[in-house]
Parts: structure tokens; C-alpha cells; sequence
């Protein structure tokens, strides 16, 4: 009797096919890895670049400007040192004691950022105790807010 060649049957559930098919290589993971690398790397450097892009970037000067507008927003301070009767006048409102306050923290930001803006910190810093303490008839604290003025029209 003859045998007839047949091809074995498979003991599991790969399929039969081209032999050529079955011993390909696993394909190499490295060129993956870069990209996903490459493009993590990327897609980080623009977000930084569009971030930085987006701040704002003022300084000292834009903090000098916002003081003076906080300031002026907070509309006339009184002066009782004339002889007017500080009676007459109990204090400012809330808005207005805020709007000092901001104009003091902005300026004292721009002094720490830039020297140039220790002397209108100083005066705020006066007005702004004068306003908290509502006490207008102070001479040193009316002379402040005269200064302070001048100081934000210079510019």
C-alpha cells in the first residue's frame, strides 16, 4: 500500500498558509516610540509657545497704571485739615476704600518690581492708611495724596 502525502493536520488554532507568512519577524518597536516621543515633545513646545504668547507681559509699568486708574476710580478723597469739622464728613465708601487698597497693593507690586516706583508706593501706602482710619485731617496724608497726583501724571 502507498501513502498518499498529505500535509499534517494543525494541533492548534494557527491557520495553515504560506510558510513565508508564518516566520516573518516581529516588527521593531523603536521607529513608534520616536514618533510618539517626537510629536509628545513637540506638542508640548507649542502649547509653551501659544501659553507664553497668551500672558500678558505689562510689568511694573501696567501696575503703575492700573494704581493711578484705582485711584481715580475711587473718586475725590475729603480734606478736613482746613478747619472743616471732620464730623461732617464720616467716611468713604466701601467701593472707594477697596479701590484705595488695590491702588496701594499695585503700586507696592510695581516698587518691588521696579525702584523707580518706591516713591508713589510710599505715597499710597499713607493715603491708604488715611483712608482705612478715615482720618482726612491728616496734613502728611492730604500732602500724600498731592504727591501721589503729581506722581500719576507724570506718568
Amino acid at each position: 500500500m502507498t501513502t498518499i502525502d498529505t500535509p499534517p493536520l494543525p494541533d492548534d488554532d494557527r491557520q495553515t498558509g504560506d510558510p513565508d507568512l508564518d516566520e516573518k519577524a516581529p516588527r521593531a518597536r523603536r521607529p513608534l516610540v520616536l514618533a510618539a516621543t517626537a510629536g509628545f515633545v513637540l506638542g508640548c513646545c507649542v502649547l509653551g509657545l501659544l501659553w507664553s504668547l497668551s500672558g500678558q507681559r505689562g510689568g511694573a509699568n501696567d501696575d503703575v497704571l492700573a494704581a493711578c486708574q484705582s485711584l481715580y476710580r475711587a473718586g475725590h478723597l475729603p480734606d478736613t485739615t482746613g478747619g472743616h469739622s471732620a464730623a461732617a464728613f464720616t467716611r468713604l465708601s466701601d467701593d472707594s476704600v477697596h479701590r484705595v487698597a488695590a491702588a496701594y497693593e499695585l503700586a507696592q507690586a510695581a516698587a518691588d518690581a521696579d525702584g523707580r516706583y518706591q516713591p508713589l508706593a510710599q505715597g499710597l501706602g499713607t493715603v491708604n492708611q488715611m483712608v482705612v482710619t478715615s482720618r482726612f485731617d491728616s496734613v502728611a496724608g492730604q500732602a500724600a495724596i498731592v504727591t501721589v497726583q503729581q506722581l500719576c501724571a507724570r506718568g
